[in-house]
Order: C-alpha cells, then structure tokens, then sequence
C-alpha cells in the first residue's frame, strides 16, 4: 500500500519514491514501536511524511532535516521543531488533550497516546505549511529537489542495468585471479621459494604498541 502510495505521489511531484518509502518505514517503526496499532500507523506514517516535504518546500530546508525533525518532533523532542515555530511542550499537549474532551494528565499517558496527541498537535499547527509543495512545484528550489530525485532515480536505473552484468562477470574474476595466485605459488615452488602471507594480526598489534608509546612519551613532555 505504501509503495502504490509513493509512486502515486512521485508521478505528481517527482519524488523519489524510495525515499518516500524510506522516510514513511521510519515513522511506522517508531509509531508501532510506541504501541500504535499497524493500521493507525500507516496512515500516520504515511501523513508524516508528505509533512516532512511540505516543511522542507515551506521552510527551504533540506528534505532529509525536515524528516529528522518530524521524527524528532512525533518521539517527544522540543527543539527540532520548535526552531520552525512549533509548540510540543507538555502544557501544549495537555491544551489540546483538553480541547479533544481528553481528561487524562499527559505524564499518565502511555507512549501511544502521548504519539498521537504529538500527532494532532504538530498537525494543528502546520496548516500554513501542508501542501506547499504541490502548491510550488514550480517554485526553483522545488524544480532543483525534482530534479536532483528525477537524476538519483536515473543513477539507480543504470546501476540496475549493470548489476545482472556484474553478478555474472564477478565470478569468473574471482576464479581467474585465484588461479594466478595458485600458478605464482607453483612456480615459486620450483625454485624453492615459499610465499608466505603477512601476518597482519602481528603487524596491528605493532601498530597499537607503537602508539601507545607515542601517547606515553607525549604525556612524559607534557
């Protein structure tokens, strides 16, 4: 459902749905870890992360800060978003549990609730900013975020042209170059030379020995 979901959204905008999907799997796992229930997760997750655009076109900011302030914002943290001008505090939420007919002290909430109370407040607060990006898509820095999605799309393409090409050839390299160490080898043995591995265990530990004299003779001149 969130894949359909994502491609739906990238043909409009021009996301890349992958990271659509990566930011929406973030706030599904942190919601459902909280104890939301899967079906109420998702479409929490899924609002979450279209918000996550419309602050990063709102604000100008980079897509991947405004995810991580959400998120920051969705497990309890103040200052993330509060820095965009949005109240979470906990006299905040107990306002808005107050305003829903919701008696019950924030501090005695289970972490679900406290989530979706978090849900509701960041909600009502960045109404100004949802939608931004459908409603500035022509706006430079927008067509810049299309664009830089639309090359990354184009990059992963070609990486999945290239990928059937290299499962096969790899192999074959891995072969050939084992077989040319096993013909040096055999070679070196007729004239009665041992190649002999280094021994990397006994060069690290030289290595950290040889640091940790430098540390002490450092601390001596000091």
């Amino acid at each position: 459902e969130a894949q359909n979901y994502a491609e739906k959204v990238s043909d409009v905008m021009g996301i890349d749905p992958a990271q659509w999907l990566r930011n929406q799997g973030v706030f599904n796992t942190l919601l459902t870890g909280f104890g939301d229930t899967a079906e109420r997760a998702q479409l929490m997750s899924q609002n979450l992360t279209q918000l996550g655009y419309d602050l990063s076109s709102f604000y100008n900011i980079g897509v991947t800060e405004a995810m991580q302030k959400v998120q920051s914002g969705i497990s309890g943290e103040l200052e993330p978003l509060r820095n965009l001008g949005y109240d979470l505090s906990v006299a905040r939420l107990q306002q808005e549990a107050l305003n829903l007919g919701i008696e019950k002290s924030v501090s005695d909430m289970t972490q679900a609730e406290k989530s979706q109370l978090r849900y509701h407040a960041i909600l009502t607060q960045v109404t100004a900013a949802q939608g931004d990006m459908a409603r500035t898509l022509e706006n430079p820095a927008n067509m810049l975020r299309i664009l830089r999605a639309q090359l990354e799309l184009v990059a992963r393409e070609i990486g999945n042209i290239f990928i059937p090409i290299l499962t096969n050839v790899l192999p074959v390299c891995i072969a050939v170059a084992q077989a040319i160490r096993e013909i040096i080898t055999a070679i070196a043995s007729l004239f009665g030379v041992t190649l002999q591995t280094p021994d990397w265990k006994k060069s690290i530990g030289s290595a950290v020995s040889g640091s940790g004299a430098i540390e002490d003779n450092m601390d001596g001149a000091a």
